[in-house]
């Protein structure tokens, strides 16, 4: 930090803040700095998040976006950057799981324009991202085709959980599933930075308006990998989830022409959520059909797998194409509601909104 700023730094005492296996974050005030306290992330095992988390902070930073916090300074033998601090605040999580109404439904649809934002002010920066995260020991292969490879190479998970319930891939399934990855790994017109990990959890909301956290899966892929958040992951109302939607799309449409495209921006929407869905299936093993688990607070591993195909179907039946894949989804869909009887899931600020 001295050597980044040219004049020394007295760090104060550290204030833990989190201790897992991808990092170890604290607090600590920066005496002679620029700003007073600031966050120091160390990724002692996790060589390939920490230095993804590195790159997009410093990126977003070199481009003067206030997304997120602002990258200070960094020293990869140490493996260990610094951040500025945002403070204190309250997360999206914290205001779903709150009793506002207003604050949560306000704060999702504050970060889905954000999230917009950042989309749109990215669109055409795969170089300036790619210097960033090359000058960095460089990761073994870009993010998005990582993720298209680990769809096609565990399509045997899928078979697995059909197998187990009766259930048969309908023709063409392997090859709607190949078209799927082709556009993860390569999104064309869609083409941004995101974040990779958009959580609840990971939006804190400051004076200055929401802000992300924690970069560690961010990368340059399809923009709509972020919106997953509200198009499928998150169990939401449908009025709020098209409320999402609509900002996020009306945001990144200002620098995205294939957004403005009702045809495009649906076939968009299925690809990513047919993505999230057999992937989820290629996370859970079929042992969920014994036990049933916590995949997140207040929501089992069962209704996690009934809401991702119940949102995938929705938003299928606003696209064209993947015939085979979406009947396969639909007799597993069918197999496992015969199986399971799981009440929904509703956030507790969200209980007596009128959704």
């Amino acid at each position: 930090m001295s050597a980044a700023w040219g004049r020394p730094v007295l760090l104060g005492a550290p204030e833990l803040l989190k201790a897992e296996s991808r990092a170890v974050v604290v607090r600590a005030q920066a005496r002679g700095g620029p700003v007073p306290t600031v966050i120091l992330k160390h990724f002692p095992d996790e060589l390939v998040c920490g230095l993804d988390d590195w790159a997009g902070a410093e990126f977003l930073t070199r481009q003067g976006l206030d997304v997120g916090p602002r990258f200070l300074a960094g020293d990869v033998a140490a493996r260990l950057f610094v951040l500025e601090d945002l403070g204190p605040g309250r997360s999206l999580e914290d205001a779903l799981r709150g009793e506002d109404a207003r604050a949560a439904t306000g704060g999702l649809i504050a970060t889905a324009r954000l999230t917009g934002q950042l989309h749109a002010r990215t669109m055409g920066l795969k170089s300036e991202y790619d210097l960033v995260r090359q000058a960095l020991p460089p990761r073994p292969q870009r993010v998005r085709v990582e993720n298209a490879r680990y769809l096609l190479e565990h399509e045997g998970r899928l078979l697995r959980w059909l197998a187990a319930v009766d259930a048969e891939a309908a023709p063409g399934m392997h090859e709607d599933l190949e078209t799927v990855a082709r556009t993860l790994a390569d999104p064309g017109p869609f083409l941004t930075f995101t974040h990779g990990d958009l959580a609840p959890g990971n939006v804190l909301f400051t004076p200055n308006g929401p802000r992300v956290l924690d970069f560690e899966y961010a990368g340059m892929r399809h923009a709509l990998y972020d919106a997953l958040m509200w198009l499928v992951t998150l169990p939401l109302p449908d009025e709020l989830v098209s409320r999402a939607d609509i900002t996020h799309r009306i945001t990144l449409s200002s620098q995205c022409e294939a957004a403005q495209v009702d045809s495009q921006w649906a076939r968009a929407r299925a690809t990513l959520a047919l993505a999230r869905t057999v992937n989820l299936f290629q996370w859970l093993p079929p042992r969920v059909l014994e036990e049933d688990r916590e995949w997140a607070p207040g929501l089992s591993e069962r209704a996690a797998l009934l809401h991702h195909l119940a949102r995938c179907h929705a938003l299928l039946a606003t696209a064209d194409g993947f015939p085979g894949l979406a009947r396969t989804l639909e007799s597993l869909e069918s197999r496992l509601r015969e199986r399971w009887t799981v009440p929904p899931f509703v956030w507790p600020a969200l209980r007596q909104s009128g959704f």
